[in-house]
C-alpha cells in the first residue's frame, strides 16, 4: 500500500506543500496518485519547490497526458459522427468532460479512457450503436434484450487505439438508475476548443464522481480533486442534488463518499449525516486502511465493488436481481466478458464461479 506523499495531501487540500526531501519517492507518489499536472502547476506557481530534473520528469509526463487527451477528444468526435448515421447520441462522462469543465488546461485531470452515456431512446437499438462505434467486433446474441432489461450497464469498445466505455446506465452501480430520462433531459452542451459535447448536469456529475470513488475504493488522491473543483466552480442546487440522491436511494455511498473527501481535503461543506447498519458496513468495506492505498488498494477494489448495490436504501427487488445477476449471470453476459467460450458448459462454469465469488467476498469483508 502506497499512501500519498505528505506534500501531495497538502497540495490537494489547497495549501502550501512541505519541503520534499526524497524527490524520487515523491515522483513515484505523484504518478501513482495521478497528480502530475497539479504538482507541475504548483511548481510553476512556486507553491512547491522541486529540482530542475524533477520538473523535467513532470513536464514529460504532462506532455504524454496531453497527447492522450487529444486522442480522446478525436475519438469523441468520431463517435458522434458515427452515431449520427444511426440516429443516436451520447454524452461524455467524467474524464475529458470533467477536465474541460472544471480544470484550467488540457491534461490536468488524469484520464485512461473515454466514458460515454448512450441516449435513452437508443437503448432498444444497442446492437446497431455498438456496431457503429466499433465495427467488426463480434457480439453475443441477445445484446439488445440485455440492454432493454437493464441487465447490461456498459460495454467496452474501441475507436482506433482509444478504449471507449459505453454506458447504458449513467451511475453503473448494479442497480438500474431510476431517473434515467431526467439524467438525459438535464444534460447540457459544452463548447470547447476541441469540439462540442453533451455533458451531465453538475449535480448529477458530482454524484457520478462520488460513486466512482467507491469503485476505486478511494485508492488515488487525484480523483478527490474533481469533487473540490466542482464545489468551487459550480453553482450547485443542493435541494436538487439531495432529491436526486434520495430518489436513487443511494444516500449511503454518495454521502459517505462526500464526507470522506471533505475530511481528506479539509473541505468546509458538510454532507448529510448517514447512520445505521448500511453506514456501518460501508465504513467496514470502504473506510479506514482501504483509503488512499494506491495501486495496491485499487487491486482489491473489485471484490468490494460488487457489494455497493446492497448499500442502497430499500430497492429490495432491484437488489435481488443484481445479486442473481452476479451469482448466476446470463450466458450472453459471460460470453461478452470473455469468460465463457462457445460450447463450454454453462452450468459447470456457474458452479466454479459461485465458489470463487463466495471466497472473494469473504476475503474482501476481512480487509
Amino acid at each position: 500500500m502506497t499512501a500519498p506523499h505528505a506534500a501531495l495531501l497538502a497540495l490537494a487540500a489547497g495549501g502550501g506543500a512541505p519541503a520534499v526531501d526524497d524527490e524520487e519517492a515523491f515522483l513515484r507518489s505523484v504518478s501513482e496518485h495521478r497528480m502530475t499536472a497539479a504538482v507541475l502547476a504548483a511548481h510553476q506557481q512556486g507553491t512547491i519547490r522541486l529540482s530542475a530534473d524533477a520538473a523535467l520528469v513532470l513536464g514529460t509526463w504532462d506532455l504524454a497526458e496531453r497527447r492522450d487527451h487529444l486522442r480522446f477528444w478525436q475519438a469523441a468526435g468520431e463517435v458522434q459522427a458515427r452515431l449520427a448515421a444511426v440516429d443516436a447520441d451520447v454524452a461524455v462522462l467524467k474524464g475529458i468532460a470533467t477536465e474541460a469543465r472544471w480544470y484550467d488546461e488540457l491534461g490536468q485531470r488524469a484520464c485512461t479512457d473515454l466514458d460515454l452515456l448512450l441516449a435513452p431512446w437508443a437503448l432498444g437499438d444497442a446492437f446497431r450503436v455498438v456496431e457503429a462505434i466499433d465495427p467488426g467486433r463480434t457480439y453475443p446474441a441477445g445484446l439488445d434484450r440485455l440492454v432493454r432489461r437493464r441487465l447490461l450497464q456498459h460495454i467496452d469498445l474501441h475507436v482506433g487505439t482509444v478504449q471507449v466505455d459505453l454506458h447504458f446506465d449513467p451511475l453503473k452501480v448494479g442497480l438500474p438508475t431510476r431517473q434515467l430520462d431526467e439524467v438525459w433531459s438535464s444534460t447540457q452542451v459544452l463548447d470547447t476548443a476541441h469540439g462540442s459535447v453533451r455533458v451531465l448536469r453538475p449535480e448529477i456529475e458530482l454524484v457520478l464522481l462520488l460513486l466512482h470513488l467507491n469503485k476505486d475504493r478511494f485508492a488515488f488522491l487525484g480523483p478527490f480533486l474533481d469533487i473540490r473543483r466542482i464545489l468551487e466552480g459550480a453553482p450547485l442546487d443542493w435541494d436538487y442534488l439531495c432529491g436526486f440522491v434520495a430518489a436513487e436511494a443511494l444516500d449511503v455511498p454518495v454521502w459517505k463518499s462526500f464526507a470522506t473527501v471533505a475530511v481528506v481535503l479539509g473541505l468546509e461543506h458538510e454532507a448529510p449525516r448517514v447512520t445505521g447498519v448500511r453506514g456501518w458496513t460501508w465504513e467496514r468495506l470502504w473506510g479506514g486502511n482501504a483509503r488512499l492505498g494506491g495501486d495496491e488498494g485499487r487491486a482489491r477494489a473489485p471484490t468490494v465493488q460488487r457489494l455497493l448495490a446492497l448499500h442502497a436504501s430499500g430497492r429490495v427487488g432491484d437488489k435481488a436481481r443484481e445479486v442473481r445477476r452476479q451469482l448466476v449471470p446470463h450466458r450472453p453476459l459471460l460470453e461478452l466478458a470473455g469468460r465463457l467460450e462457445p460450447g463450454q458448459s454453462y452450468v459447470g462454469h456457474l458452479a466454479l464461479r459461485l465458489v470463487r465469488r463466495s471466497r472473494d467476498v469473504m476475503q474482501g469483508a476481512c480487509v
